[in-house]
Parts: C-alpha cells; structure tokens; sequence
C-alpha cells in the first residue's frame, strides 16, 4: 500500500541546510523511502534567487520584453537560465531549462524574498544525491530523492508536477517486450517513475500557503539506483519531441 506523509516547515527566506531541514523534522524515515522535495525549497536553501534590483537588462532582454509585455529585468533572468527560448505570448517566454519545457524558464516570484525571484535549483540532481548521501552516511538509510516543481500541461487546466530532478530512484522503468492484460507485447511504454512521484508531492503539498515543502513516499516499490543521475535520464532532446515536433510540421 502506498503512503504519502506530509513534512510541514516553517517558511524560510534566507539561505539555509536543507538536509537538517528535513533530517529534523521529527518524522521517522524509513528504508525505500522517496522524499518528494519542493524545488523552490531547495532553491532558497542554496540561493537561488535573484534580486531584481541588481539585474542589468541586455538589448535583447528589452525587445523581448517591449514585445511580449514583460518586465525587462524577469526577460533577462529568463535569458540566463534557459537553455533554448521559443517564443512568447503576452506576459511569458516559452523555454526548455535541463530537458523540462517551462514558462520563463520556471521562474517563481511567489512566497520569494521581497523584491526577488527565484530560480530553478543549479544542478537539481547534485542537490538530490546530497540529500540521498545525507540519510545513508547519517541513518544508513537507503531512500530515493525526487525535486519537484509545478508545472501547466498543454491543452489542460491546472498544474500538476514535474521532476526536476532526482537520485537514488529509477527516474524511468522501460516496460517495452512486456505484456498488457490481453497479452499484447508493449512496444513503446515507458514510465516516468519519477514525474509520477511529483505529481503525488505536488499534490499533496499544495500550492499556496500549506508549508508543505517536503512530502515522503511510502511503499511504491519503484526499483531504486546508486548509479549518478541527469536531466538526460529524464528527458529526450526537443527536436525528437512529439508535440514539439508536430507543431513545427
């Protein structure tokens, strides 16, 4: 039976040492575990986060954002941190960042240090492991990691999550040459083990004023990994994409 716990934390604002933030909650973890970690949470415990103020908007930043009703200042950010920019309609900039297909390159300004923004987590999947070698080198526990941000799905009303990153998890389990109900084999299946633990964070932790940063899995059963993790596991490269593919044709 799989069991979901909610962590609540007291908000934080300022930079902070996320595994003792988890590590002493008083929850009692336990082996197998899989801890559904809020990305923003992780972003402000590392920093990152940008003050407004201190942004130097480039030529570039200041067409974008005179074309797209932006402020100049969240454009350049948004050029910073992404890896690819498609586009835009009025108020957002369509980007990939590490594989994961976001507005404005998942910039947060809610529940952020006043006058601040905050990004994406650096290297998400070096946070995961750290907070993996965390609960093996401290509790000997071996436990799955997954951060995870909230995310809008094309043609769908509402957010749902998405793993930006993760450790100690098989992010996805390929069941093609397996059989369905009627004994036909799967020949393209894969599951995204990972985005689906998310999801089920996400869920759970809200997306207001909850404090729920931080949410354990319990009993999925999902095949677990000490093998090093990146977004490559995660994500195909967008010029195979279906949909992005499709709408390009």
């Amino acid at each position: 039976m799989i069991q979901l716990f909610p962590i609540k934390i007291k908000i934080k604002k300022q930079i902070f040492d996320l595994t003792q933030a988890i590590s002493s909650s008083g929850f009692v973890f336990k082996e197998n575990d899989i801890i559904v970690i809020s990305s923003k949470f992780v972003s402000i415990s590392e920093g990152s986060f940008v003050d407004l103020a201190s942004v130097k908007e480039s030529l570039e930043a200041k067409i974008l954002a005179k074309k797209y009703y932006m402020d100049p200042k969240v454009v350049e950010i948004v050029l910073r941190e992404s890896d690819v920019v498609f586009g835009g309609l009025p108020g957002f900039l369509l980007s990939i960042k590490n594989g994961v297909l976001a507005p404005n390159a998942g910039l947060d300004k809610s529940n952020a240090p006043e006058n601040n923004i905050i990004c994406l987590p650096d290297d998400p999947f070096f946070s995961a492991e750290k907070v993996r070698m965390h609960f093996i080198i401290k509790y000997g526990l071996k436990i799955g990691v997954v951060i995870s941000d909230s995310r809008l799905m094309p043609t769908r009303i509402g957010t749902i999550g998405v793993a930006v990153g993760c450790a100690g998890i098989e992010p996805v389990e390929d069941l093609r040459g397996s059989q369905d109900l009627y004994g036909n084999i799967m020949k393209y299946t894969l599951k995204a083990n990972a985005d689906a633990l998310a999801t089920m964070g996400t869920f759970v932790m809200g997306e207001t004023d909850e404090s729920v940063p931080v949410v354990v899995i319990r009993g999925t059963n999902i095949p677990m990994t000490d093998r090093s993790l990146t977004w490559k596991d995660l994500s195909i490269n967008y010029n195979n994409d279906i949909y992005l593919r499709g709408i390009d044709s």
